[in-house]
């Protein structure tokens, strides 16, 4: 290798030295700065927090209006900020820190912004006058989701419209769903997701825009926001008016709205849900299912007892535990279905019968008076054990304090290995 090139080697690897020496400086010194600005930040922030919680408790908020002022974007602005945000989420002092944003021109600001051509910068302006929770910023909010089709705009638009639940908001958003889920603008979830952020004044509007469509889609959609919502005559009425509906989501939702057990009181007989145990949708048995234990129909047993073997194993495990919830008039169907010779069947139902605790219920069972009862719970808790479900069976024997249930425990254990050995 010649001179000249043994040179050129070794400038460019103090070349790299240098460079990378460089960065690691860079990077150093960034970290400091950093880590600066965040303390002075923290301190700014503690600061600005004491002076307006005082001035908020002496309601003296317009005497430190000018000891906040500060330039847009500065440690201060954003410190201050900050703390403002914090106080309007925990709800209390809304309107004074509405005012706050106003009279320091927080809402003047990011409303401007709400023009940006700049994507990140519109979002994030969306995002923040929304929570400010301003009646007034409304119609600008509803000027942006009227005129856009940005999907991520929309979907923080529709956000921060739902956050503010003013009347004027949900509508424009109602309104819009058509267009919304006719182009596929925003996902159905998104909307959803937002809207349960309403309160339950919203409840009216939700129900006369959903009959106002009948559309699938938007019904479907509304039947959700509604199952989330407080539980409301208007809701459950039209709710029960969508259980025969043709599409599979509607007659799902609508029983998921009525399927709670204060919903449906006074409003719903649960016999109405019975045919859709037998839906030829899958998700719709599964709902049934989920409701009928909700409200602890007996008279639904029998079903749910049919739906312990159905094709779909989401169906299989909501049943098993609707009929957990309504307790001892599952009995006989259990017992049914654990002296069935499908295995895996047996093994559902006894992961079930251990996941909801039922099992509880069936060793307290063994004191019972009623001498069925007592007869049927043994039999059901000797078989779990044969097919090596112990757990409780132990841990009572290990932990019970009732002699009279550990004896029988020891009984039922004593029959199953002499029945397994006599086999």
């Amino acid at each position: 290798m010649t001179d000249s090139y043994k040179q050129i080697l070794a400038a460019l690897i103090v070349g790299i030295i240098v460079l990378i020496l460089a960065f690691f400086l860079a990077a150093v010194t960034r970290r400091v700065l950093n880590a600066r600005k965040y303390a002075e930040m923290d301190r700014h922030r503690k600061a600005y927090r004491e002076k307006i919680v005082n001035a908020l408790l002496s309601g003296a908020t317009l005497s430190i209006i000018e000891d906040l002022r500060a330039r847009p974007l500065s440690l201060q602005w954003r410190a201050v900020e900050e703390v403002l945000f914090d106080l309007i989420t925990q709800g209390k002092y809304k309107k004074e820190v509405r005012q706050l944003f106003y009279r320091l021109g927080y809402r003047g600001y990011y409303e401007k912004k709400l023009k940006s051509s700049r994507l990140t910068t519109k979002a994030a302006a969306v995002d923040k006058v929304g929570k400010m929770l301003s009646e007034f910023s409304t119609g600008k909010l509803i000027d942006v989701l009227n005129s856009e089709n940005n999907p991520e705009i929309l979907t923080v638009t529709i956000r921060a419209l739902c956050r503010s639940s003013y009347r004027e908001g949900l509508k424009a958003i109602l309104e819009r769903l058509p267009d919304l889920y006719g182009k596929n603008l925003i996902s159905q979830k998104t909307i959803e997701t937002s809207l349960v952020h309403c309160s339950a004044d919203a409840i009216p509007l939700l129900v006369a825009y959903g009959r106002k469509y009948g559309n699938p889609k938007i019904t479907a959609s509304l039947l959700e926001v509604l199952s989330r919502l407080p539980a409301n005559p208007m809701s459950l009425y039209y709710a029960g008016a969508n259980l025969g509906a043709y599409d599979a989501e509607v007659r799902a939702r609508s029983i998921k709205v009525l399927g709670r057990r204060e919903a449906s009181e006074g409003v719903l007989h649960p016999a109405l849900l019975l045919p859709l145990l037998e839906d030829r949708v899958w998700f719709v048995r599964l709902q049934a299912a989920k409701a009928l234990g909700t409200l602890r129909y007996e008279r639904a047993v029998d079903k749910l007892g049919a739906l312990l073997l159905d094709q779909n194993w989401q169906v299989r495990n909501a049943a098993a535990r609707a009929l957990t919830h309504i307790g001892d008039a599952s009995l006989d169907v259990f017992l049914d279905i654990l002296r069935y010779k499908d295995r895996y069947a047996k093994g559902s139902i006894c992961e079930e019968l251990e996941r909801t605790n039922f099992t509880r219920t069936l060793i307290e069972n063994l004191t019972s008076p009623d001498k069925r009862t007592h007869e049927k719970s043994r039999d059901i808790l000797r078989i779990m054990h044969s097919l090596n479900f112990s757990t409780p069976i132990y841990d009572y024997l290990n932990s019970g304090k009732d002699n009279g249930i550990k004896h029988e425990m020891a009984s039922l254990i004593l029959e199953t290995a002499v029945h397994s050995a006599g086999a």
